[in-house]
């Protein structure tokens, strides 16, 4: 099946991807359809739960997907995946929980510094919107002006850009093969945050050069930008 066959979004597909290569493959690819049990698939659930925890539900994931397909072709007579019982590596809690690596979290300071040397770079935008408001690059890609209620300093996160698996990327140039205008993954992405003062006040920055740059002189003539996007 070929990612344009698909009904997900790209990442998800390349995720999928990725624990098929690494975990499903590796463990079980070597068995024949036939053979599979439940046993096998608990075995290969184990091990990856002590490192990632989303790792054994979208293994199950796919596997039950591809035992359903498998069972609708009559290449089987029954799914070992209905009724899998998948460890739990930590208890359920009423509230989401997040550990926090501080070894791999920026101090305030690097904060600082980054913000500071990114200050005259082109990229100095995304960094205040993925530091300071925890943005992913796809939703900042994705950000317009349009976005930004200036009167109560909030910002709706409508879209994000990347790869479109309907789309032939062969047909298409290498720098606009993730550039593609997609939905956001969730009900919950779509969201409107509070812009901090420090943001509100770089946005306005921004806001003027782009104001400045909207029309350029080329070629003896005048060409206007009607792109909308920040980044």
């Amino acid at each position: 099946m070929s990612p344009s066959d698909m009904s997900f979004t790209a990442n998800t597909y390349y995720n999928y991807r990725d624990c098929i290569q690494k975990h499903i493959i590796p463990r079980i690819g070597g068995l024949r359809l036939l053979a599979l049990n439940q046993g096998h698939l608990m075995k290969m659930h184990k091990e990856p739960v002590k490192q990632y925890s989303a790792i054994p539900k979208r293994a199950r994931t796919i596997m039950n997907t591809s035992m359903r397909y498998a069972l609708s072709k009559r290449l089987i007579m029954t799914n070992p995946c209905e009724g899998l019982e998948l460890s739990k590596g930590v208890k359920k809690s009423k509230y989401h929980t997040i550990i926090v690596d501080e070894t791999k979290t920026y101090t305030l300071e690097q904060v600082k510094l980054l913000l500071e040397a990114s200050k005259e770079t082109r990229i100095h935008m995304q960094m205040v919107f993925a530091l300071l408001i925890g943005l992913r690059k796809s939703e900042i890609n994705g950000l317009k002006y349009s976005d930004i209620d200036y009167k109560n300093r909030k910002l709706r996160i409508q879209r994000q850009l990347g790869r479109d698996l309907h789309v032939d990327e062969e047909s298409l140039k290498p720098k606009t093969k993730t550039k593609h205008e997609i939905k956001l993954k969730t009900a919950s992405s779509y969201r409107e945050l509070d812009i901090p003062d420090y943001v509100f006040e770089e946005i306005l920055e921004e806001r003027k050069k782009y104001e400045k740059n909207r029309s350029r002189r080329q070629h003896g003539r005048w060409v206007f930008h009607t792109s909308d996007f920040m980044i």
